[in-house]
């Protein structure tokens, strides 16, 4: 039997760039219209194991469309994890949340501040004001879904010259699927433990000579092993897509999810008594069945998201085109959650069944529209003996939020032992009527210019540069009227040593802004300056096995100022640090070690640390180690083929302890919730048209707590053993 060689695809690097202009190999091999570019015929190469019509074969992408344009990762001086579709699908990721877990240094906040939806801390640092969309920002508080997503970039490191303001951690981004030349059908049904199920559907249909609609949905519905917990969502994006592959191409597309949970604020943190084995650790989650849920019923967290794009494509030439993107999003939200709290006089020795919980109660809503006009001209070209990749762009955005409470009423206490998930509510539990609004409308400017130039053979040098103007009107019930206004730079560079085609070195540096009044509160009245974040990072990256396995690690250090974390519903304003800073180190690996075993592996070990805060806080932080930020995570999913028919794979998720504490007072409270490793295993059976998967979650049915509320008041845990079976059809 002759032996299969690893499929290349990063040594295929042009002929997969062409293909994203392309669409597919039947639209390359066209004549094209007159007074178009000419595109060369796409190449590709196909390995002894890639089925028909599949979309994606394996856990490296190659090509990152995160950096605003079409770049490999070996070109870009930065550090940056890829989840790709195929990664998503062997892993059963239902969610963003659930896909992220394939990324180093990444750890999850619950309900931190009052915020709902995906709230994510990248390198140590807050990044629910990094989420992206197909570059464009999309930062509402909703829960994000990828059934209509290709892949999704985790661009590590201050990203504000290339996206505006933003974070010290790094730019998730989102890379939504697009139509292609070739006709395809593929629909999947997912059942499983704790009445799971979910039905999703990806269909691709050429239309005309080069054209395409694309249509996926999902419907999902599904307990949990909390009991009482439970998911409804449903959505539908169809994108229409045509002049592909020729000088104007144009696209136009929406994006529709309804979501409707009962919302899981998890258990309490109890104090301990006794001897304590690390002296600054004072609390720990409380210890009772992880299917016991503190919530009601009634409980609910409901949104519905709308986003609209429009995009144009013109390529002067094979080096030179501009792209224009339109898109106006529409989030609305409703949250009516239960968060368990116990008595302060409660501790480790008294705790019984008969210990009262009382049940506090989050009640908000909001409203958010957004309309962003972006364009971005890329080119190549030579100049004094240099070879030049230029971007520049502009990016206007509008944006309008208005906030409110919720006339709230609390659900009746309970016991520790007695859960009662379905107690007599009061008359009013759960009403819509509100209070205490509150609001902005915030008008956005962005200018950038970036050159990566090759000066001399193997050497290249990033230079960027960008300016955010930012005029924002505010209202809460205490200041009707108030405007703030910022003028911020930020910075990009970044030094390359490319020896060859396998391997580069680079050192980079960049800084950025946040003015943080958009995303966790509303000032009151109060101007502060722009949060400021600096990152330095020295990284590698090779390309191994005919490229077909990837390698990277990166040394950096990234530092933020004026931070601040507050209420994103309240009025006042709490000050977490002046700084504080994260050293690191991270390893990845992505590809084919044969053509049969796949990988896609990380370990992140950190070093955090608040350096100084303001007058106004506790100066007792000042030395600990930042909330939700683990000294290591690390994760490995791999798959191998037993057969042409069989593969079997599993992965591991790997976090250290993560601490909580309140920043107010002057005796510090501190919680910790544990370490834990998660392993989930697959089996495969895979043929031309169709395929059936089982995946088992927490194989080991291992108890941790994968979201952490960090004043230290609670901490949610992760699902117990679970077992999914999904069937999918091709055609």
């Amino acid at each position: 039997m002759t032996r299969t060689p690893p499929q290349q695809p990063l040594s295929l690097a042009a002929a997969m760039l062409m293909a994203l202009s392309t669409g597919n190999p039947a639209q390359a091999q066209q004549t094209p219209p007159a007074g178009t570019t000419p595109v060369l015929p796409e190449v590709k190469v196909i390995d002894a194991r890639e089925r028909a019509n599949s979309p994606n074969n394996g856990y490296q992408s190659g090509i990152v469309r995160s950096a605003r344009t079409n770049q490999l990762s070996k070109d870009i001086p930065q550090a940056i994890t890829t989840v790709t579709e195929q990664l998503m699908l062997d892993s059963n990721s239902d969610t963003m949340k659930n896909a992220l877990r394939h990324v180093a240094g990444l750890t999850f906040n619950s309900g931190e501040g009052g915020r709902i939806g995906d709230n994510i801390m990248l390198r140590g640092f807050y990044s629910f004001g990094d989420l992206y969309m197909d570059g464009i920002r999309d930062v509402a508080q909703y829960n994000r879904e990828v059934f209509h997503v290709e892949q999704i970039d985790v661009l590590r490191g201050s990203a504000a010259m290339l996206f505006g303001r933003g974070q010290a951690g790094g730019v998730i981004n989102r890379v939504s699927k697009q139509p292609g030349l070739v006709d395809r059908t593929e629909v999947s049904a997912t059942v499983g433990s704790y009445d799971y199920g979910r039905v999703t559907a990806d269909v691709n249909k050429v239309v005309g000579e080069n054209a395409a609609l694309r249509i996926s949905a999902m419907k999902t519905d599904a307990e949990s092993s909390r009991n009482g917990v439970e998911t409804k969502r449903e959505g539908i994006a169809p994108t229409l897509r045509w002049g592909i592959g020729t000088a104007n191409e144009f696209s136009i597309g929406h994006l529709y999810l309804s979501t409707d949970d009962v919302p899981d604020f998890g258990v309490p943190f109890i104090s301990r008594a006794g001897t304590v084995t690390r002296p600054q650790v004072t609390r720990r989650p409380l210890d009772v069945p992880v299917s016991r849920f503190y919530g009601t019923p009634s409980d609910y967290e409901r949104n519905d998201t709308n986003i609209s794009t429009g995009m144009w494509t013109h390529r002067f030439s094979q080096d030179t085109e501009i792209r224009t993107v339109l898109r106006v999003a529409d989030y609305k939200r409703a949250l009516w959650a239960t968060q368990p709290t116990l008595g302060g006089s409660v501790n480790t020795t008294n705790v019984s069944d008969a210990t009262a919980v009382t049940r506090r109660t989050h009640a908000r809503g909001a409203h958010e529209q957004t309309v962003t006009l972006q364009s971005d001209l890329t080119t190549k070209f030579q100049a004094a003996g240099m070879k030049h990749e230029l971007l520049m762009g502009i990016e206007l955005l509008n944006e309008k939020q208005d906030r409110w409470n919720y006339v709230a009423a609390a659900a009746p206490a309970t016991t520790v032992g007695n859960a009662n998930p379905d107690p007599a509510l009061p008359a009013n539990y759960g009403n819509r009527t509100r209070t205490n609004r509150a609001g902005y409308e915030g008008d956005s400017l962005g200018v950038y210019a970036q050159d990566q130039i090759e000066f001399m053979p193997h050497w290249k040098l990033l230079l960027g540069l960008r300016h955010d103007r930012m005029d924002a009107d505010y209202y809460t019930a205490t200041n009707p009227e108030f405007r703030l206004k910022y003028n911020e730079w930020s910075y990009r560079s970044g030094l390359l040593f490319q020896p060859n085609d396998t391997s580069t070195y680079y050192f980079a540096w960049s800084d950025s802004f946040n003015p943080t009044a958009d995303l966790y509160q509303l000032n009151n009245g109060t101007r502060y300056d722009a949060e400021r974040s600096r990152t330095v990072e020295l990284g590698s990256k090779w390309e191994l096995l005919d490229g077909a396995l990837s390698l990277r690690t990166a040394a950096y250090r990234a530092t933020k100022f004026n931070e601040r974390n507050t209420d994103l519903e309240q009025a006042n304003t709490s000050v977490l640090s002046k700084e504080r800073h994260t050293d690191g180190l991270e390893f990845e690996a992505a590809g084919r070690i044969t053509s049969k075993w796949d990988v896609f592996g990380g370990i992140a070990l950190m070093r955090a640390e608040i350096d100084e805060v303001f007058a106004a806080n506790n100066p007792n932080i000042v030395g600990l180690r930042p909330r939700n930020t683990p000294r290591y995570t690390g994760n490995l999913w791999t798959t191998y083929r037993l057969a042409p028919s069989w593969r079997i794979g599993g992965g591991i998720e790997a976090k250290g302890n993560r601490l909580a504490y309140s920043t107010g007072g002057t005796n510090q409270a501190i919680a910790m919730a544990p370490s834990y490793v998660r392993t989930d295993l697959m089996l495969a059976y895979e043929q031309r048209n169709y395929d059936v998967r089982l995946n088992v979650l927490n194989l080991f049915d291992k108890r941790y707590y994968d979201g952490i509320y960090e004043n230290g008041s609670m901490v949610v845990p992760g699902t117990e053993r679970a077992v999914q079976l999904t069937v999918a059809v091709r055609y």
